[in-house]
């Protein structure tokens, strides 16, 4: 399936399963493919266009390439991203991972979540609302993370070329922003 052909969020769907593995690309710009070693030290985020061209992306890029293709085909959505926090601070560059990014979008008064990236649970999910969405969404991942609990923050974009600690910075940046308003 080509972009231009995408009318449909289950067009997206298939579109990301015939083209984008789970993977990402180190700044080196070697790929990495279902393996997160030294992902701490070495990942970079891409950008849509080398998503599509290396066919890889982690949840980070696998949303924000999502989220731009329901833009084209003109449904509102949303970017989150769930996780164990992790202050500006932390510096363990072997610990393991706990983020995952989702998208959001609206369709005839429904929310629904297109998720690929979580290879356990591909597919397209309905909730009545967007709350009833990031609620059971985010109660997935704390117990997958045996119950310790996960900020849940929308964000806006994903700046190319940023490291694993500086994407967590930048959605740690806009919980501050959320917490003083």
């Amino acid at each position: 399936m080509l972009i231009t052909q995408i009318e449909t969020p289950e067009d997206i769907l298939e579109f990301m399963k015939e083209n984008i593995q789970y993977g990402w690309l180190d700044l080196n710009g070697e790929e990495h493919i279902n393996n997160m070693k030294n992902f701490r030290k070495l990942y970079r985020t891409s950008s849509i266009e080398e998503t599509l061209q290396h066919g890889i992306g982690t949840c980070i890029e696998q949303v924000a390439l999502m989220s731009s293709l329901l833009d084209l085909i003109h449904l509102p959505n949303k970017m989150y991203c769930t996780r164990i926090y992790e202050g500006t601070d932390f510096q363990d560059l072997e610990a393991e991972e706990h983020m995952h990014c989702f998208v959001l979008f609206g369709k005839e008064g429904k929310v629904y979540q297109i998720e690929h990236p979580n290879t356990e649970r591909i597919g397209i999910y309905s909730y009545s609302t967007e709350e009833e969405a990031i609620q059971k969404i985010n109660d997935y991942y704390v117990e997958l993370s045996g119950g310790i609990p996960r900020p849940i923050t929308e964000f806006y974009e994903v700046e190319p070329n940023l490291s694993f600690q500086e994407f967590n910075n930048y959605i740690n940046q806009l919980d501050e922003k959320k917490n003083q308003k």
